[in-house]
């Protein structure tokens, strides 16, 4: 793991540097709300996971470093020729300096190293250069080509296939259901990882579910009836039995890969929320 190893080189390197890695309180992850709660799961018109597993976590350990040291960097590696939204991004908060304001957090400055780079001018320096905790960029190398179907970094001409990181792939939760296909996970299992395909598949039966109204509550997690335009009624969360289907799926699943897919302590959040809706619910109903 690269955490592991970038710890390891710490101390010879006598690096004034801590390894941190944020994550979500457990009443927050993604199985705690989705198995949990019932949230469907993400789209693009209700993605609840990256406020929650991501923004919130890593907000929380900012401001707890401006609280200790007045101010704080945060490194971000965006880059303009990423997408035109991307690029619209950057020039919307760039103000002509090395350092910019954070939107939102107060002393914190943000600063782009790669902001200027290419797609290829970054696997160029990737692939001349070897990474200061040890070993060789060859992991990262592979992973991107298998995950974009074959495609290779090191191309000579335009014409040839785009180089990794394009838009043929991309990496995100291996549960995200915002995009219609996960193309990564289909072109890895195409290079040869079947064991990913349970994983796929599981994914895909996420998304199938949440268009599934016999899936769905007809009311929010409140009792209330929710309406949009024109007065169509969306649906709920997903009912206490689809929820005891999405567990019993996810543990066969872990068993199936033998990976740690869900802990012991969201199962102990998952349970309790259930116990706790099943009492709001008989509340509900009439007598």
């Amino acid at each position: 793991m690269v955490l592991d190893r970038m710890r390891s080189a710490i101390e010879p390197l006598r690096l004034p540097v801590v390894v941190a890695k944020t994550v979500p309180d457990v009443e927050q992850t993604f199985w705690v709300n989705l198995v949990g709660r019932g949230y469907p799961s993400p789209s693009r018109v209700f993605r609840w996971c990256t406020d929650r597993m991501k923004i919130a976590p890593t907000t929380t350990y900012i401001k707890t470093q401006v609280h200790a040291s007045g101010e704080a960097i945060l490194l971000l590696g965006v880059r303009s020729a990423e997408s035109t939204q991307r690029r619209r991004s950057v020039a919307r908060y760039d103000n002509g300096q090395r350092l910019n304001p954070h939107n939102s957090l107060q002393n914190c400055f943000v600063y782009k190293p790669i902001v200027d780079l290419t797609t290829d001018e970054v696997w160029q320096t990737l692939l001349q250069s070897s990474p200061p905790w040890g070993g060789t960029h060859r992991e990262l190398v592979t992973m991107y080509r298998n995950a974009g179907g074959g495609e290779c970094p090191l191309v000579t001409d335009k014409s040839e296939a785009p180089s990794c990181g394009t838009a043929s792939s991309r990496f995100g939760c291996w549960t995200c259901t915002v995009v219609e296909k996960d193309k990564s996970a289909e072109s890895f299992i195409e290079a040869g990882y079947g064991d990913l395909e349970p994983l796929l598949e599981f994914r895909d039966w996420l998304k199938a579910i949440r268009e599934d109204g016999a899936m769905r509550m007809a009311t929010r997690r409140n009792g209330t009836l929710n309406f949009v335009g024109e007065g169509r009624l969306i649906p709920g969360p997903f009912t206490l039995e689809a929820r005891r289907q999405i567990l019993d799926r996810l543990r066969a699943v872990q068993a199936e890969v033998d990976l740690p897919l869900i802990s012991d302590e969201e199962i102990d959040a998952i349970h309790r929320i259930w116990a706790e809706d099943t009492i709001s619910m008989s509340k509900l109903e009439p007598a």
